[in-house]
């Protein structure tokens, strides 16, 4: 077998460049598998933390201020960084454009640029570790993330990162509704769609209606 007969996405190119720039459906949806497995490591250290921080009275490795804000971040990792993106942008990057036949999404470009959205959502929101601390809880509800509220300034960093994440969302799901309507080949009518591609049509509707009004209530 000749090497070039061994030539796949994985192996086409190589180098950090090669795939943070990639169009790549699959190479996207690896990236994605990738960078949520590592956000879902770091919830479930938080996680540990706490688990630990409750296996004897009094205080263990943190202290009270502390144990809140691990309690914000392991919830807030979790819901925005894992738990969203994680089934429809990863699975539904790299499955969804073989199920229907096609050779990608319908828009290559805009699928690296919610990647790309998705990283500038997941720093600033890993940088609200850095500030004068979350402990609001993964809902960001008032007074605790008022302008009087000490942690003001990681609530600020947080629920803007969540913002550039919910516009990730956003543009994923409209990739995926316009993929499913353009891009099936001749003869897969709507009842003959997999049940996957279903799943993945219905989470793209739900990003597109329910995202924007969680990100301006936010906002």
């Amino acid at each position: 077998m000749s090497s070039e007969q061994n030539v796949n996405y994985l192996n086409c190119s190589k180098g950090f460049s090669s795939w943070f720039w990639t169009l790549d459906h699959k190479r996207l949806g690896l990236m994605y598998l990738w960078s949520t497995m590592a956000a879902m490591l770091l919830g479930g250290i938080f996680a540990l933390m706490m688990r630990l921080e409750l296996f004897a009275p009094g205080a263990q490795i943190v202290n009270a201020d502390q144990y809140n804000q691990l309690f914000t971040l392991h919830g807030a990792i979790m819901v925005f960084l894992v738990i969203i993106p994680s089934v429809p942008a990863a699975l539904g990057n790299f499955a969804l454009p073989m199920m229907l036949g096609a050779k990608d999404v319908a828009f290559p470009k805009l699928n690296r640029f919610s990647y790309h959205l998705w990283l500038l959502g997941a720093i600033l929101f890993v940088s609200s570790m850095l500030a004068t601390g979350l402990d609001t809880c993964w809902t960001f509800y008032a007074p605790y993330s008022t302008v009087h509220s000490p942690a003001y300034t990681a609530v600020v960093l947080a629920v803007f990162g969540a913002f550039i994440l919910g516009f990730s969302s956003i543009f994923t799901g409209l990739n995926f509704v316009a993929t499913v309507h353009k891009m099936r080949p001749p003869g897969m009518t709507w009842f003959r769609l997999p049940l996957f591609v279903w799943a993945i049509y219905a989470t793209g509707l739900i990003q597109i209606l329910a995202t924007p009004v969680i990100g301006i209530t936010m906002l």
